[in-house]
């Protein structure tokens, strides 16, 4: 009996299983980065993505913390992804990722729409996307979740002038900072981008008895928002009761609007739907961020708010969310 055919198949296999899996069982996910200038650094760029995204494929299936030995580091992005890590082990479950690398102002580099799966999050969150921040030389500077390749490009087209879309570009990278801020616990960073006179306002829903002669009137209830202003350090202070109380938190962004303000050029409102997820509670609602960009290298967030997005089973209207006008003058 001829067991060439068969010899070849068994070849074949191992081939395909050698590009898979490294000799250490792991899984492996090789990256391609295209449409970056000549002098772009992208062969480390893709070495240092590959290495570390196989490694946390690895530790994912091992249960253990990554082993980012290999990997071209800042201490900024050891910092973020052993965070991260800490509450949101991840995998990427793609063996390819070829995508087009952007290149920031700062004279760095981006990767966005890296897929990744979060076992701990809701089932409907599972599925998410992290961007890699590549220096000059193609290190990696920093690791963080993505609010999403459509969100970022809706946003990113309504720019009005270089400096407002180079600004814009600055938001997004700040406010997926911010909300992986929270999925990391990450209470330094935090401190970092709010001013120490920053207002911050939360809202909820409480009932209230109708007030009225009628008996049965009096038995009514209904609903409203009632808000409760916070100063930065009762803020952090409270959040960081929450970290401690919650193994895993995750918050996801959608239908973000980022407005200039008309008199002031370097405030930006920024306004956000916002889903809250933690191992005890969860909701939905609208976040607002005054963001001040005096110093363009350092945003800071001088208002913060957030509001329930229903008042019982009415969903609340557009003129009832906080917004730049909310805040009279900001000198």
């Amino acid at each position: 009996m001829d067991n060439a055919p068969l010899t070849k198949i068994c070849l074949c296999l191992l081939f395909v299983l050698s590009g898979i899996f490294n000799a250490n069982g792991q899984f492996l996910t090789d990256v391609t980065i295209i449409d970056l200038p000549a002098n772009a650094p992208v062969k480390n760029m893709q070495t240092n993505a590959s290495q570390l995204l196989t490694s946390f494929n690895g530790s994912y299936k091992k249960g253990t913390t990554p082993d980012l030995s290999k990997v071209s580091l800042s201490d900024v992005a050891l910092s973020s992804i052993s965070s991260l890590w800490e509450t949101s082990p991840f995998t990427c479950l793609e063996t390819e990722i070829i995508d087009k690398g952007l290149v920031l102002s700062s004279g760095g580099y981006e990767l966005r729409n890296i897929p990744i799966f979060i076992k701990e999050a809701d089932s409907s969150e599972r599925n998410q996307e992290i961007v890699i921040v590549f220096s000059r030389e193609g290190s990696i500077d920093n690791v963080y979740i993505s609010i999403g390749n459509h969100l970022y490009k809706s946003i990113i087209s309504q720019s009005n002038s270089v400096t407002d879309l180079r600004r814009r570009g600055i938001i997004l990278d700040f406010i997926e900072n911010f909300r992986t801020a929270y999925n990391r616990k990450d209470l330094e960073l935090l401190n970092k981008v709010f001013s120490e006179d920053a207002l911050i306002i939360t809202g909820k829903v409480i009932k209230v008895m109708e007030k009225n002669g009628d008996f049965a009137q009096q038995n009514l209830s209904k609903e409203k928002i009632v808000y409760q202003k916070q100063t930065k350090n009762e803020y952090l202070a409270k959040l960081k009761q929450i970290f401690s109380k919650n193994s895993y938190i995750n918050i996801k962004f959608e239908e973000i609007e980022v407005v200039q303000h008309g008199k002031y050029p370097d405030y930006y409102g920024v306004t956000i739907k916002q889903y809250y997820n933690t191992s005890s509670y969860h909701d939905i609602g609208y976040l607002f961020l005054l963001i001040d960009f005096q110093e363009e290298a350092n945003p800071i967030i001088h208002v913060r708010t957030w509001q329930p997005d229903k008042i019982g089973d009415r969903q609340i209207a557009k003129d009832e969310i906080f917004n730049l006008g909310s805040f009279g003058n900001l000198r």
